[in-house]
């Protein structure tokens, strides 16, 4: 349904070129959930806007290809992206607070999305959103409140029913669960899921949490310095993590079912990008590096079915 290939993009800073995503390929199918996980400035969020091209200025999108069922989307004009946005691809950005209007009620903002794309009547369109409202577990009564009226997870779920509005292909939710305590966090992923199986729609949900991604998602992308290091079912990362910054990343996460609880980490930083080390983006802090992967870059292969981008799967 959506096909990603080669997709590279640069922030032109003051200071020099930052490539944020760099050569990135994936693929999201028909009705499938996408996890994209990785540490801050690791490009995922950058992915998601290219997608919909909306990556903030000074950001470009150098080269590459955004297929959507077949249909380049970089190719489009301004004006044929803009049909597409909302009514074929829908974006829950990060932080609710600070993308819904403070100044129009939650209601009147679902109005505006539907009455935007759809040529229908204010009654009907009224109808629609206070059935969106319900669908996504907000009362009927709600619709009049004013953004600061509600909790942060009911802003979420405005968010949602706004990207849910026009029942687009592919939703792309971003950290949706940022800053939300677990119980609504589990409410939100139950809420995906649910929506999944309802109205058949696709998600790639982009977090910095692991364990929300494997919880939620088909499949799951790593990604690190702005590269995408491994590509696999979600089983199959649990069960056999292939890159070495995958397996540091599942060892960080909290186990209480493990006789060993102490907390453990990745040493040192992420890479500078302006200044970014030479071959493997992860050598310096990757236990398992080779004098190979300190000069040149790792291709991405393929092992039994699933994407990889490291020397230690390299023949020879």
């Amino acid at each position: 349904m959506l096909e990603i290939r080669n997709l590279t993009v640069d922030y032109m800073t003051r200071r020099g070129r930052i490539r944020a995503v760099n050569d990135v390929s994936l693929s999201i199918m028909d009705s499938e959930i996408v996890g994209l996980v990785g540490e801050s400035g690791s490009g995922k969020s950058t992915l998601g806007y290219a997608i919909l091209r909306l990556v903030p200025p000074p950001g470009i999108i150098k080269s590459g290809r955004i297929l959507l069922n077949g249909v380049d989307l970089l190719g489009l004009s301004e004006d044929e992206i803009n049909r597409i946005r909302g009514k074929d691809i829908s974006m829950v950005l990060q932080d609710p607070m600070t993308s819904l209007d403070p100044l129009m009620r939650v209601g009147d903002q679902l109005l505006e999305t539907i009455v935007a794309h759809e040529n229908i009547g204010k009654e009907e369109a009224r109808e629609k959103a206070v059935k969106l409202l319900e669908a996504v577990g907000i009362k009927a009564d709600r619709f009049n409140d004013y953004p600061h009226q509600l909790s942060g997870g009911m802003r979420q779920r405005i968010m949602i029913a706004m990207a849910i509005a026009l029942d687009p292909k592919l939703v792309i939710a971003d950290e949706p669960t940022t800053a939300l305590d677990v119980i609504v966090q589990d409410q939100i992923v139950e809420l995906f899921k649910e929506l999944r199986s309802k109205i058949g729609m696709s998600l790639l949900i982009i977090s910095h949490d692991i364990s929300l991604i494997l919880e939620i998602s088909d499949k799951v992308g790593v990604m690190y310095g702005g590269e995408l290091m491994e590509f696999s079912p979600s089983d199959e990362i649990i069960r056999e993590p292939l890159n070495p910054y995958t397996q540091e990343l599942l060892k960080a996460v909290p186990n209480i079912e493990l006789d060993d609880k102490t907390l453990k980490f990745i040493p040192g930083d992420p890479p500078d990008l302006l200044n970014p080390p030479m071959g493997c983006m992860f050598h310096p802090r990757c236990p398992r590096a080779m004098d190979i992967c300190r000069k040149d870059k790792p291709p991405t292969l393929v092992v039994d079915g699933k994407h990889v981008k490291c020397w230690l799967y390299s023949e020879g």
